[in-house]
């Protein structure tokens, strides 16, 4: 079980499917959020590869508009069900997919996207930022939040500014479309 930092649903556990995900820790994700501050109001929110559902449930929390929770294995997507029904929380859709098959069918872009996907599978953050970006599906003044284990996988991307941060193994880069 992990807790939800701040917002509406502060102190609430969420579950976490045991075997498929490993959840961003807490400190990690208050530094997350501390950093978005108020792009937070009424953002459209995906969470790709999203686990137990905690980035996006945390947006919500601290008043994002609407999410959508993408994950391709049906144990997380059954626990982020559960998880949403827990808070009943209405603005959530969970979809189960993988990354790119999603990605395919989005029409409008998100104001926030948090990117985390398995550490080892780079290949997965190369072509998820690449369509992200090259499909525009991040808004103007819009954030990436890519979480991963290394920082130099990700070039740095043209019409972003960016910033990195570091919690021991975890590399957190926060991009924001100008």
């Amino acid at each position: 079980m992990i807790k939800i930092v701040a917002g509406k649903y502060r102190s609430r556990l969420l579950e976490v499917p045991p075997t498929v995900t490993v959840p961003t820790k807490n400190r990690v994700r208050e530094a997350i959020f501390s950093a978005l501050g108020e792009r937070l109001i009424g953002a459209r929110v995906l969470d790709l590869f999203a686990g137990s559902g905690a980035l996006a449930f945390e947006a919500l929390s601290r008043g994002a508009r609407e999410a959508d929770l993408v994950d391709c294995s049906k144990e997380a997507v059954s626990v982020i069900e559960k998880n949403k029904k827990a808070l009943k929380e209405i603005n959530a859709r969970v979809h189960l997919s993988d990354a790119m098959s999603f990605l395919r069918l989005v029409k409008e872009p998100y104001d926030i996207v948090f990117l985390d996907p398995p550490y080892k599978d780079e290949q997965a953050y190369a072509d998820s930022v690449a369509y992200l970006v090259a499909h525009s599906l991040i808004s103007k003044d819009g954030s990436l939040v890519v979480e991963s284990e290394k920082e130099e996988f990700l070039p740095s991307l043209e019409g972003f500014e960016e910033r990195t941060y570091n919690y021991g193994r975890t590399f957190v880069r926060i991009l924001r479309r100008d």
